[in-house]
């Protein structure tokens, strides 16, 4: 795979988490004289002393550089996703879909603030598209979960979809809750999906239940069962696949034995994301270019985009939009063709 040709497809970021603490770090490490932390250095650490699976998801989770109080300060939550998304847009990417916390949802000017930090990318990006997706870990019980539900409702046409995470997250989970909460939200324009199938093949059979599902993260151990990849082509869901999070916390031993090709040429769509790209050292072209390292050529990567598109949250006017200026790549992926793609949006 040519790195010039991956520079120039338009990409889609599908799944990534909103970092805050890592990005805070990097906003106010150009601010004052000390170094931000070095993430390459830690998880080179942490994948030497800690084994594979949960316990480095865990280990992910535990480190905040800086306290989280300071992204109280408005600024400070402009200047993280700013940093996200500008980030993403110099990638190449047109579209990055966040993972927001209950924290971030339940503030008064999320949204203010989430769509002025958009508008400060696409001055120099004007082809990029930012949407907010509410993460719901449904080990808070009942009563919070009900409580976000009406936080995401009180937001609807703001925030555009509802990831769903359950704990037990890599063994078999009560998914009742979810499936009444997706329903309700569903219903309600909200798009679906959940993160199954990362560690084990636990949990992707009940996410496939959920009313309103049209994506899953991860699922990569679906590959296990012939039958889960049956059910998986059956349903038409999009699998997002986060190929260097899948690496590096130990989902698969080398990227080589990641089966997103053997599930695109099942037919079952993929799409691709960097999950927590500050910790994890990646970028969305970097996932590009490793999808094409596992063999995929410059129409399936393209086919990625497109699919990626098609299974976003996007309201359908900006989809179409997307697709209209995605086609002309199809006939041939030139530089000439990225300006013109630039210049038009």
């Amino acid at each position: 795979m040519n790195p010039d040709t991956v520079s120039l497809i338009p990409k889609v970021d599908l799944h990534v988490h909103q970092e805050s603490s890592p990005r805070l770090d990097r906003v106010l490490s150009r601010s004052t004289p000390r170094e931000p932390f070095d993430w390459q250095s830690w998880s080179a650490d942490m994948i030497a002393r800690t084994p594979p699976g949960i316990e480095r998801l865990r280990e992910l989770a535990s480190v905040h550089p800086v306290p989280q109080e300071l992204d109280q300060d408005p600024e400070l939550f402009i200047a993280r996703h700013v940093d996200l998304f500008s980030e993403a847009a110099s990638d190449g990417a047109v579209l990055v879909e966040v993972r927001c916390g209950r924290k971030s949802v339940r503030r008064p000017d999320f949204i203010p603030l989430f769509r002025e930090a958009e508008r400060r990318v696409r001055m120099h990006h004007p082809h990029f598209h930012a949407e907010p997706v509410m993460m719901f870990k449904l080990w808070y019980g009942e009563h919070e979960t009900e409580s976000l539900m009406s936080e995401c409702l009180r937001l609807a046409g703001g925030v555009a979809g509802i990831d769903f995470v359950y704990e037990p997250y890599d063994r078999e989970a009560d998914w009742s809750l979810a499936y009444r909460v997706a329903d309700r939200l569903s219903s309600e324009g909200f798009g679906i999906t959940a993160h199954v199938g990362e560690f084990s093949t636990a949990n992707i059979r009940s996410a496939l239940k959920m009313p309103g599902l049209s994506r899953i993260g991860h699922g990569l151990q679906a590959a296990e069962s012939p039958e889960l990849l049956n059910l998986i082509g059956e349903s038409g869901i999009l699998v997002e696949c986060c190929l260097t999070s899948n690496v590096k916390l130990g989902a698969v031993r080398e990227l080589e034995d990641h089966p997103i090709r053997r599930m695109m040429d099942l037919g079952i769509r993929v799409g691709l994301g960097t999950d927590d790209p500050v910790q994890l050292c990646t970028t969305i072209g970097a996932e590009y270019a490793r999808a094409g390292d596992l063999g995929l050529g410059d129409a399936e990567l393209l086919r990625v985009s497109t699919d990626a598109v098609q299974a976003s949250f996007l309201p359908e006017d900006a989809k179409a939009r997307l697709r209209t200026l995605l086609e002309p790549f199809e006939h041939g992926l030139t530089a000439e063709g990225r300006k013109a793609f630039e210049s038009d949006v």
